[in-house]
């Protein structure tokens, strides 16, 4: 099984939840995508593998924002 895409470290943002390999937290894409902006416009102006921020957004906020709650 690959790698978790969120990596959790009290070294990187006091251990707030980022994406593997930075330092942009995961935040940020639930941000983006509560003021209606694309998964892929999130992947055009940050720079994390694509592949990791899919990933992430299908574990974690796809039924989110098909009807669901949206996470804090």
């Amino acid at each position: 099984m690959p790698k978790d895409p969120i990596e959790v470290s009290p070294k990187k943002l006091g251990g707030k939840p980022v994406f593997r390999g930075t330092r942009i937290p995961i935040s940020y894409l639930s941000q983006y995508l509560e003021h209606g902006y694309t998964v892929e416009e999130f992947i055009e102006l940050h720079d994390v593998d694509p592949e990791i921020v899919r990933r992430v957004y299908e574990e974690n906020f796809r039924d989110d924002h098909e009807g669901g709650k949206v996470p804090a």
